[in-house]
């Protein structure tokens, strides 16, 4: 058997680099991930969808959640109040940014184009990579944390005592630092799998995490002696007039932990066997899953911290604290198990969340360089550079600034909803997503869609105010603290209706020359996946389209066949 050889010139280097194929040629605008998902890969059910939202929701993340809404004034139900509307909110966000997905089969990049214009999607899509990435550095230091308890579980002592070899200046012991490396090659293998596969990596998540949490939560209330949720008493006094902005603010925070999720929906709703696979029954999960696991948290927070003197919201400072007091084989397996299933959960969560998103964003940047594939073992290796445990211990402003990205992502996610279902009425046209010509449908101005920008813009301006409060408490009135406490409701609702708005005194072209009788109908484009008579099938089949340049017939990058 002979061995790959390794490339020495440059031109071998450009050739192994290159996402061409014998018979495919990539180009700026087009290649095999870019293209409309093909037949053979629609292979998410509704079930791939519901065990993905599932298995991802019983989480680090979204058990603490309720330390934020405590913190801020709130009593147990008043934080469940909170919660459940921010779910409500989010299931049905992500119910309509699913939809075009769905329908169209294409992700997030190439969507984006026909909202925010041919160059103008480059913008927004950074944006979401950029997120992305340093949440999949974060979110590894979390599964590390819990992989560590795993260990301590096995190898008792001689892990928990490890010796530590770091300077204090390291930011991170060598037991933990040795954890985030073993978690981290764990993850390795997870990205070379194509997101159409890695179903099943939810479908087992979706069954083991949630049975851990309920084990986890059974227990504390067994030991605490039943959920005592006097125990949960805020430091923070609150006023009645200020219940309702503490409230806003409980919804806000909920919000911005599934932020980024919603805007992901697209990437995932691709594969999907039919539209409805990306229906009420995932928007049900999605409510259903992340308000069971943050009643779990609360209520295995309130049960215990009587007994233990403090509350511990962090999933692995509470199981470190179990096996502190009940040292011995039950408490290790069942911390074991416990662990096991929390780990796999922000396994989940790092792939289908981060890596997956940020392997698309890449390839909707460079698709002559990048596939979603490369794309997700790129951010994996690039994460290592963003040295987690240093923003986690170091940098509370940098972190600051990460917690309030849902100002500048809830504006996308409302002038996508209000672009797709309002403005184009569903009616999306293929061909023109990958048609960068000057005059053509999604073109706009130079690339840009102005108008969708400049919403974007007035709807993240309603938060900056908040967001340098965040900082300087005593730099800004409280008007701007109230704005910034319901940052991410505020920044949708006014990106929504701004675009509503500028398009109604503007109306915008949404189908091409000719066809205008078709688009009466709502998603009449969909029932032929965009396509109307006449058009040829995109496929990645090897031509580059320059700009300036429409695609002729017969070009390789659409086949002959006419899809009608």
């Amino acid at each position: 058997m002979q061995l790959p050889r390794f490339p020495q010139s440059k031109s071998e280097w450009k050739a192994a680099l290159s996402t061409n194929s014998s018979d495919e040629k990539s180009s700026q605008w087009i290649n095999k991930d870019l293209a409309p998902t093909p037949k053979a890969e629609r292979t998410w059910s509704w079930i791939s969808l519901s065990s993905y939202w599932w298995g991802n929701a019983f989480n680090a993340s979204q058990w603490s959640n309720g330390a934020s809404l405590i913190s801020v004034g709130l009593n147990w139900w008043q934080a469940l109040i909170s919660c459940m509307l921010a779910n409500l909110i989010s299931s049905t966000v992500a119910l309509a940014l699913g939809r075009p997905g769905a329908k169209y089969h294409i992700g997030y990049p190439v969507l984006a184009r026909s909202v925010f214009g041919m160059y103008g999607q480059l913008f927004f899509v950074w944006v979401r990579a950029v997120v992305a990435i340093i949440w999949f550095g974060v979110q590894s230091y979390f599964g590390s944390q819990l992989l560590g308890v795993l260990l301590r579980c096995i190898f008792g002592n001689s892990w928990w005592h490890m010796a530590n070899h770091l300077p204090e200046s390291a930011g991170i012991s060598s037991r933990d630092l040795l954890a985030f490396f073993l978690f981290w090659m764990i993850e390795m293998p997870f990205l070379i799998v194509h997101p159409s596969k890695i179903k099943f990596l939810f479908a087992a998540e979706s069954v083991i995490c949630p049975l851990a949490c309920v084990g986890v939560f059974a227990w504390c209330v067994h030991y605490g002696g039943g959920i005592r949720v006097e125990t949960l008493a805020s430091t923070t006094p609150i006023s009645a007039g200020g219940l309702g902005w503490a409230m806003m603010n409980g919804i806000n925070s909920c919000l911005g932990v599934t932020s980024a999720l919603l805007v992901n929906q697209p990437d995932l709703t691709r594969y999907t066997r039919r539209p409805k696979d990306a229906g009420w029954r995932q928007a049900s999960s999605i409510f259903a899953s992340k308000t069971l696991i943050f009643f779990f948290g609360i209520g295995a927070t309130a049960a215990t911290q009587g007994k233990f003197g403090q509350a511990y919201w962090n999933q692995w400072d509470l199981l470190n604290a179990i096996l502190d007091l009940f040292w011995g084989p039950a408490a290790r397996a069942g911390c074991f198990f416990a662990s096991f299933g929390f780990t796999l959960s922000i396994l989940g969560v790092n792939i289908g969340c981060n890596a997956i998103p940020f392997g698309a964003d890449v390839t909707g940047l460079q698709p002559k360089i990048f596939t979603i594939v490369r794309g997700q073992l790129f951010c994996g290796l690039v994460s290592l550079a963003i040295v987690p445990w240093k923003l986690l211990t170091n940098g509370s402003s940098f972190l600051t600034f990460l917690g309030s990205y849902n100002i500048f992502i809830s504006p996308i996610c409302g002038i996508v909803i209000i672009d797709y279902f309002f403005i184009k009425r569903g009616n999306i046209h293929t061909p023109s997503l990958f048609t960068p010509a000057r005059g053509t449908l999604y073109y706009y101005t130079k690339g840009w869609n102005l108008k969708a920008l400049g919403c974007w813009v007035a709807a993240a301006l309603f938060g900056i105010p908040g967001l340098v409060g965040a900082y300087h408490p005593s730099a800004v009135a409280k008007a701007a603290t109230h704005m910034y406490q319901m940052g991410w409701v505020l920044c949708f609702t006014v990106a929504a209706a701004f675009y509503f708005g500028i398009n109604v005194l503007l109306p915008a072209r949404v189908v091409p020359d000719g066809y205008e009788s078709d688009a009466k109908l709502f998603e009449g484009f969909a029932d032929t996946e965009g396509y109307l008579e006449g058009d040829a099938l995109v496929e990645f089949r090897g031509f580059e389209i320059h700009e300036g340049q429409e695609p002729v017939s017969g070009s390789a990058s659409f086949s002959l066949e006419e899809k009608v």
